[in-house]
């Protein structure tokens, strides 16, 4: 994994997500194309502000959003491994 936490200029941010709960696990591909869909948060924050919120709502095209906790979920860069021997 690279040491750079936004997406850049030349590909998007390309993350995988597993989803455990609900009695219907699942693994998800994502991607992030845009540093407007990367937000800085507080240290420690344990769930969106209403600012957050506004901005997630915003950025999803949705007027009245639903946001769901996750809790069990982990979450994965994918990066491009090195070649063998550089």
């Amino acid at each position: 994994m690279t040491d750079n936490p936004t997406p850049s200029a030349n590909r998007p941010w390309c993350l995988l997500v597993h989803d455990p709960e609900r009695g219907d696990p699942k693994w998800i591909v994502a991607f992030v194309v845009s540093g407007a869909d990367v937000r800085s948060a507080e240290t420690g924050a344990e769930s969106p502000d209403e600012i957050t919120a506004a901005w997630a709502a915003s950025r999803a095209g949705v007027a009245r959003p639903a946001l769901t906790a996750l809790p069990a979920a982990r979450v994965w860069l994918i990066d491009e491994s090195p070649a063998p021997g550089s």
